[in-house]
C-alpha cells in the first residue's frame, strides 16, 4: 500500500519556517559582525553559548523539559567540534566579513557528508565527489578572491576549518539521534541541544579568560547586542528543528543555503564588504556544490553547528 503523500500546504509551511530560520542564523550572524567592532569574535561566541544554556535551565526549571542523555561520547563530540566551529566562525566574521565567512561555514555539509562515510559507515553516492569538487574549487575562488594571484588569506581557511568542524558536529547529531543496533532510541533534540550549549560554553571559555584570554567589558549597548545575538540563535535552531518534523532534510538543506545569501547581501549592503568578479562566481559554484551534497545525501540533517 502507498504511503499517502504529505500535504502540500504542510510541506509550504514548513518551508516558510525553515526559510524564516535561515533568516534568524543571517540576522544573527550580522549583528555579530556588528558586535565585532567593539567585542573579540570569542567574547560573542561564549556569551552566545552562555545565553543558549540560560534558555535550557529555562525549559528544564519552569517548562519540565526531560533531558536523558545516554550516548555521552557521540554528545560529548556534538558540543566540542560545535563549539569550536562557532568560535571559529565567528572569530573569522571579525576579520574577513559576514558574507565569505557564512558562505565558508555553510559548506559543512559537504565535510559531514565525508566524516558520515568515514564514522557512521554512510557510504556516499558518487555524486557526492563531484559535489565536493565543485565546492572545493568554488572556496579556492572564494578563498583567493581578494588577493593577488591565486593566495589563500589565513583567516579564510579559519572560517573552511570552522566548516570541517562543523561537519563533525553535524554526524554527532545524526550519531545520537539514530536508533540503535538494540532497538533504543536517539537522544532527543532539546538533550543534543543541551550538549551543544554547555560544552559550547566550556570549550569557548578558556579564549576570554586569563591565561588564554582576556574578557573585554561590553557597554550597555553591546549588552543589548550580545543578547539579540544570543536570542537569535536559540530561535532559528527551535525553527529549524520545528522544520525537520515536516520537512525532508533535502528540502532543508537547499533552504538554509539562503543564509548564505542574506548574510553576503547583508555584508554588502550594511557594511560595505566587497566582493571581486571571482569572489562571486566562486560563491555560486560553492552553493551549487554544497547543493549537489545535499541533494546526493538524503540522509542530510540541518547545519549550524
Amino acid at each position: 500500500m502507498q504511503a499517502p503523500c504529505r500535504p502540500s500546504g504542510a510541506a509550504r509551511g514548513a518551508s516558510l519556517v525553515a526559510l524564516a530560520s535561515s533568516g534568524l542564523f543571517a540576522a544573527m550572524a550580522m549583528v555579530a559582525r556588528l558586535l565585532s567592532r567593539t567585542i573579540p569574535g570569542p567574547e560573542i561566541a561564549m556569551v552566545r553559548f552562555a545565553i543558549g544554556v540560560l534558555v535550557v535551565l529555562f525549559l528544564l526549571v519552569f517548562l519540565r523539559v526531560q533531558l536523558r542523555p545516554r550516548r555521552w561520547g557521540w554528545l560529548l563530540s556534538r558540543g566540542v567540534f560545535g563549539g569550536t566551529a562557532v568560535l571559529l566562525y565567528f572569530a573569522s566574521i571579525v576579520k574577513i566579513g559576514v558574507g565569505i565567512a557564512t558562505l565558508l561555514n555553510y559548506t559543512s555539509p559537504v565535510w559531514s557528508t565525508i566524516f558520515a562515510w568515514l564514522f557512521l559507515r554512510e557510504r556516499p553516492r558518487q555524486h557526492a565527489f563531484v559535489a565536493l569538487a565543485l565546492t572545493l574549487v568554488g572556496m579556492a575562488l572564494v578563498t583567493s578572491g581578494q588577493a593577488q594571484g591565486w593566495h589563500l588569506g589565513g583567516w579564510q581557511l579559519v572560517a573552511t576549518l570552522s566548516a570541517v568542524l562543523s561537519g563533525m558536529a553535524i554526524t554527532s547529531i545524526r550519531a545520537t539521534r539514530m536508533q540503535s543496533a538494540d532497538g533504543a532510541p536517539g537522544e532527543n533534540s532539546w538533550t543534543v541541544f543541551a550538549s551543544f550549549t554547555t560544552v559550547g560554553l566550556l570549550a569557548t571559555l578558556p579564549t576570554v579568560l586569563p591565561p588564554f584570554g582576556a574578557w573585554l567589558a561590553p557597554t550597555g549597548h553591546d549588552w543589548a547586542l550580545l543578547a539579540v545575538c544570543g536570542l537569535l540563535s536559540v530561535g532559528a535552531q527551535i525553527l529549524m528543528t520545528s522544520a525537520l518534523g515536516r520537512l525532508t532534510a533535502v528540502g532543508l538543506g537547499i533552504i538554509q543555503q539562503a543564509t548564505v545569501v542574506l548574510a553576503m547581501v547583508g555584508g554588502i549592503a550594511l557594511f560595505g564588504e566587497k566582493l571581486s568578479t571571482r569572489g562571486a562566481a566562486g560563491s555560486v559554484i560553492t552553493m551549487t556544490g554544497v547543493v549537489w551534497s545535499v541533494l546526493s545525501d538524503r540522509r542530510n540533517v540541518g547545519a549550524d553547528a
